[in-house]
């Protein structure tokens, strides 16, 4: 059977002084194709200018024809530079097809070139003459580029091991790229098999021998190690090469490495400085996974140099390798939302088998139902539910989840009805969201079944929705009083409220707080409980009820108010018009007066010394403190800038408790000067945020309320507020929030000094906003500047990398849902 071996040629260029060279050259191709051409696949022809056929023409283009039609090409220099081709601006011949291939390279990524360089004895160098001068030259300049890697030959039997080595490598390469194309091709059989099947076949793929730029670099890297003067070091980059390819090379017999954060950001720096072999980039693009968590590695670049973006290659990262390296490029494949293309051998239903296949690891199938939640089809639906039907507690809810992020994209009545049938015990807050965002498309029917549903947060869903259509039943809100949920058991309260049903406070108390029946116990002792949401539905029942009554009513318990305020209160928020002089004047002393006052009375009725009495009195700076805060709530919800400084003035005081109608105040009427003590004001407790908290799906709203007013005062100073001293979350969450319009117009002095930031997430949401702001061009600058400086930070080189790599469209998407996320 006769064997097809594809055809390499190799362009051998130099000038008449190294005829022997050329002849020695003919003697190692020959050699090649007789001992190793079956072997490789590939049989080498070498072409030059004594191999060129006569023809009309000037004799250069006759020679430039085989020349443009090389795949390698190999220049050799010693002491002459050559004969003038005839054109200008070239000098010689060589120099001609040296720019002439150099300038192929660039455009079509071939021919692999590569220069051999005889070294010359001192006293030619002393005196060089015309042709020596300009090969001289021309040396210092290939040097000075660093645009290729140039080795250098002492006599006939070390260029004849250099040579050999050039071609060897250049063709062990070709096989290397073909066998992992092919490899990368034939994973459709490798879904049926096991993981460690296929985790075996990815190792012996890894081991590769390296390309012939890789070959090339060790080779002049093994000179340069003998030549490099005593107390003179190699650059930092070259080593790191060293290391990347030794990782490559490496067997199972070898310790497991991924390589460093320092030595991939070097390599990625020095990335126009090196040529790198396939196997190399993919390297590369392994260590960006696997440090793709902490975002402190270039990944994209990398998977750009692969043409990762226009073919499998993150899909084929998330089914070969190690299973961290798996889950973290469907992570990346999440982030970007990464298509799956249809391949002959290999398509979505092949990868989305391996991903969830029975012997998958949990954590794996968590990271695929991850992706498919966001970027999953109707048709990927039975695979999904298959998963889901095996009933694994690690995967059920995010099978669940995936299936209903899927159908909401097609029908939102659908996905609810999905939820409903699948009845699983947990769902995401957000989700919910996403999934009630438009109630129209619900009819009363499914909201219904709704009530039933496994999860508390549907029930409170749909129990909501009900109620606010007037189609919560008396029935169904007596049945949903003995609801386990405090939320859900609040609306239907409210149910049987808008029907006229009454509930005094100790009944509400004692259907909203399950862990204690009473309606008696307040603040400190209130939150001591374990039913804090129901506590926190009780609070919010309590006022309703208050401002509910009538005002004769409010002002006769109002005189018999001891320790409690409710109808003081609820009179001062219906009639501040004619009440607020009082709540003033009550919280300018922070209700001192009045509470003495209260103790005076008690003590007159029952003795100054009596137990009754001093138990009262211990619970002054309690109480008044708790007055103070709710009088100033009300306060602050007039948006009276008459109120400054009072508001200022009781602020001041550390011991009063956080609230977000400071900040909203504060926002609408405050001043520059008032930027600290929004700041101050974070760090203070929120014992009524605290129910709160639980509720919300924004794990801490008052940083977004306190940079919403730091923006609000300082915005037409924005530079002066962002190098204000604050909190590097807090900083997060304003960078994150400056209109592009206006980020586009900062400084580079202060965009620079946010991205040397100490704190990782502000130098992460302003990476993003840059990209996104920001024309590739300017960030491509901008990130060779920032490189260039003492100080670089590593996330900061990733996401700008991020954004000159990713498509443009994709990453605008991406970076805006992160910057969200802030």
């Amino acid at each position: 059977m006769a064997i097809t071996r594809k055809i390499v040629k190799v362009f051998l260029a130099s000038p008449g002084d190294l005829v022997d060279e050329r002849k020695t050259a003919r003697t190692i191709v020959d050699e090649f194709n007789s001992q190793l051409a079956e072997a490789l696949g590939y049989q080498v022809e070498l072409v030059g200018w004594e191999d060129t056929l006569p023809g009309l023409g000037r004799p250069q283009e006759i020679i430039n024809r085989d020349l443009d039609g090389c795949d390698f090409f190999v220049g050799m220099l010693w002491k002459r530079w050559g004969t003038p081709p005839g054109t200008e601006p070239y000098t010689s011949g060589f120099e001609e097809e040296f720019y002439r291939a150099m300038a192929r390279h660039e455009k079509e990524g071939r021919p692999a070139i590569s220069l051999l360089l005889k070294e010359i004895d001192a006293a030619s160098l002393a005196d060089p003459g015309i042709h020596l001068s300009q090969v001289q030259k021309f040396k210092n300049q290939v040097f000075a580029e660093r645009k290729l890697l140039a080795g250098t030959f002492t006599d006939a039997r070390d260029f004849e091991t250099k040579f050999r080595k050039c071609i060897q490598g250049y063709v062990i390469g070709l096989n290397a790229e073909e066998k992992a194309t092919a490899s990368e091709k034939d994973q459709a059989p490798l879904v049926e098999q096991d993981q460690e099947s296929l985790q075996k076949d990815s190792k012996s793929d890894s081991i590769t021998p390296n390309a012939v730029e890789g070959a090339l670099f060790l080779g002049d890297f093994a000179a340069a190690i003998e030549n490099v003067p005593d107390g003179q070091a190699l650059s930092p980059e070259e080593v790191a090469r060293v290391r990347l390819l030794a990782s490559i090379s490496a067997t199972h017999s070898n310790d497991q490495h991924s390589l460093g954060t320092h030595d991939a950001n070097l390599l990625y720096k020095a990335r126009a400085k090196f040529p790198f072999g396939r196997r190399e980039l993919l390297k590369l693009l392994d260590a960006g996974l696997d440090h793709s968590d902490d975002a402190n590695v270039p990944l994209w670049h990398w998977l750009k140099a692969v043409n990762g973006f226009r073919g499998n290659r993150l899909p084929i990262c998330s089914v070969v390798g190690p299973t961290d390296r798996r889950i973290r490029a469907l992570k990346a494949m999440s982030l970007i939302c990464e298509p799956i293309a249809e391949e002959k051998e290999f398509g979505r239903k092949d990868f989305i088998r391996f991903w969830l296949s029975e012997r998958a690891e949990s954590t794996l199938k968590v990271a695929a139902l991850g992706y498919l939640g966001a970027c999953g089809k109707t048709s990927d639906l039975p695979t999904i539910q298959e998963e889901f039907a095996r009933n694994e507690t690690q995967t059920a809810g995010a099978a669940v989840d995936a299936i209903v992020r899927i159908t909401l994209r097609e029908n939102r009545s659908a996905a609810l009805n999905v939820l409903i049938t699948l009845q699983p015990s947990a769902v995401a807050r957000d989700l919910l969201n996403m999934l009630f965002e438009d109630e129209t498309e619900f009819d009363n029917d499914i909201l219904l079944r709704s009530l039933n549903h496994r999860c508390s947060l549907v029930r409170a869903f749909g129990a909501k929705l009900l109620r606010s259509r007037k189609a919560l039943t008396v029935s169904m809100s007596e049945l949903l009083l003995e609801d386990d949920d405090a939320e859900v058991r609040h609306e239907a309260m409210q149910a049987l409220i808008a029907t006229g049903r009454p509930f005094s406070l100790a009944q509400a108390s004692a259907l909203l707080v399950r862990n204690d029946k009473t309606q008696t116990a307040r603040g400190l002792l209130a939150m001591s409980r374990k039913d804090m949401v129901g506590e926190y539905y009780f609070e919010r029942y309590r006022k309703q009820y208050f401002d509910a009554l009538p005002t004769a009513q409010l002002e006769e318990q109002e005189r018999s108010e001891f320790l409690d305020l409710d109808s003081y209160f609820s009179l001062a928020r219906r009639d501040f018009q004619t009440r607020g002089d009082d709540l003033r004047n009550a919280v300018s002393d922070q209700f001192k007066t009045r509470f003495n006052a209260v103790i005076d009375d008690l003590a007159k009725l029952h003795g100054s010394a009596t137990d009754l009495v001093e138990s009262a009195r211990n619970l002054g700076p309690f109480l008044c403190g708790k007055f103070t805060r709710e009088a100033l709530n009300i306060i602050c919800n007039q948006r009276n800038p008459a109120d400054l400084t009072l508001v200022r003035s009781i602020l001041s005081d550390s011991k009063i408790e956080y609230s977000s109608f400071d900040l909203q105040y504060l926002a609408d009427c405050g001043e520059w000067c008032d930027i600290p003590l929004i700041i101050e004001l974070l760090e203070r407790p929120d014992y009524s945020g605290m129910f709160k908290g639980i509720l919300l799906v924004d794990s801490n709203p008052r940083e977004e309320e306190a940079a919403r007013a730091l923006y609000s005062l300082g915005g037409d100073r924005l530079e002066d507020l962002l190098v204000f001293s604050m909190p590097a979350s807090l900083l997060a969450r304003l960078v994150a929030l400056i209109p592009d319009d206006v980020f586009l117009h900062l400084s580079n002095r202060i965009i620079m000094s946010l991205l040397r930031s100490e704190n990782e997430e502000v130098r992460r949401v302003t990476s993003l906003k840059f990209a996104c702001i920001f024309p590739r061009r300017k960030t491509q600058q901008f990130l060779e500047k920032y490189m260039s400086a003492d100080q670089a930070y590593y996330n900061v080189i990733h996401w700008l990398d991020f954004s000159i790599s990713v498509p443009r469209e994709r990453m605008v998407h991406a970076a805006g849902r992160l910057i969200a996320k802030t």
